[in-house]
């Protein structure tokens, strides 16, 4: 963690400041090991401050490294200002993206002094890169789900409510070691799988029915992410041949991942073979995304990412899809690391058509 901050400190000169301010949780957790809610950090090349309240006292000792921990009664931002760690005329940079605009204004009036500079993924970016032991928290994370998966296939049968199967299914992941749900579970049969993010409804499970199940955890505070579409009864010849191409999409895509390749690529290899096996226009999302503090996050997996590359340290899913109004939808999702240059495939579970 003490990297990552020298890391984030060695930017500051290129980037024109001569601080910065966190706000996110999640990037105060990544730069200092703190799990509270409710916090903020200062960064200047002499001094790491986190400040905090006293409902935390306990937490802090624990488990924040590398920085000075500062308890107080007061608001945050009024003790920040209290502790003269910002000298008068410096640039201070922020998070665009976790700072409101009621409060940027509270800010400016507070320290009406400072010049502000706004960032939208100064932290983020070094995110990107994981270490090998983020990796080993994804990949127990994606462990975790694998096994819920293959439990909960047991459960799925005609008259069960997609909400109680994604119930079992979170239930499950907890009972394995889980901290909580990394978003909220996809459970969706029949017409309802037409739906890319259609969450678990009180519907009834059918025979002759697709159901997609999207899910995933955290552990150590890192997320999973998987998707599975199996069938409940006796495929007709289309369903059988609309999965087969999702199926060689997704699987052409991981066989495509190599270290260097462009990210748009792998979007593209999936894309066009969809295309070319004519339901192009029913694929209506990117290929993938970056996965862990949070389980979208950088890098895309995208035809719209031109800088992208497959490099060390980046965990991302492969994800095509069909999605066809008033027939049914499929998808699966994969969650892929990249270490020393090798493609590691972190969930296991079967991709060929799960029959019930």
């Amino acid at each position: 963690m003490a990297d990552r901050v020298k890391e984030l400190q060695s930017k500051f000169k290129s980037n024109n400041i001569d601080c910065f301010l966190v706000t996110s949780i999640k990037n105060i957790y990544y730069l200092t090991g703190f799990t509270g809610d409710a916090s903020i950090l200062f960064i200047s090349p002499r001094k790491v401050r986190l400040i905090t309240d006293y409902r935390f006292q306990g937490e802090v000792v624990d488990r924040v490294q590398n920085a000075e921990v500062c308890l107080t009664k007061k608001k945050y931002f009024e003790k920040l200002a209290t502790e003269r760690v910002i000298k008068r005329k410096e640039r201070i940079g922020f998070e665009s993206n976790h700072v409101s605009y009621d409060l940027y204004w509270k800010l400016r009036k507070k320290f009406d002094w400072l010049k502000f500079k706004s960032f939208d993924s100064f932290v983020e970016d070094l995110r990107i890169r994981k270490s090998e032991e983020e990796i080993e928290n994804i990949r127990k994370a994606c462990k975790i789900g694998d096994r819920a998966f293959s439990e909960v296939l047991n459960y799925i049968r005609p008259g069960v409510r997609e909400i109680e199967i994604a119930a079992e299914l979170e239930y499950r992941m907890k009972k394995l070691g889980g901290e909580k749900v990394a978003f909220d579970t996809i459970v969706a049969s029949g017409f309802r799988s037409s739906i890319p993010h259609g969450t678990a409804s009180d519907k009834k499970i059918k025979n002759g029915e697709f159901i997609t199940l999207d899910f995933g955890t955290y552990y150590k505070g890192y997320a999973s992410d998987m998707t599975r579409t199996v069938f409940l009864g006796t495929p007709t010849d289309k369903d059988k041949k609309i999965y087969e191409i999702v199926y060689n999409a997704q699987k052409l895509a991981r066989d495509t991942t190599k270290a260097g390749t462009k990210l748009k690529k792998l979007d593209g290899v999936a894309r066009n073979y969809i295309e070319k096996s004519g339901y192009g226009k029913y694929f209506t999302h990117s290929l993938g995304h970056g996965l862990g503090l949070d389980v979208h996050e950088a890098p895309a997996v995208s035809y719209k990412n031109n800088n992208g590359i497959v490099e060390d340290g980046i965990v991302f899913t492969i994800e095509p899809g069909i999605y066809i109004p008033d027939y049914q939808g499929i998808r699966i999702e994969d969650t892929i690391a990249i270490q020393n240059s090798k493609v590691d495939v972190l969930t296991k579970s079967k991709r060929e058509l799960i029959v019930l």
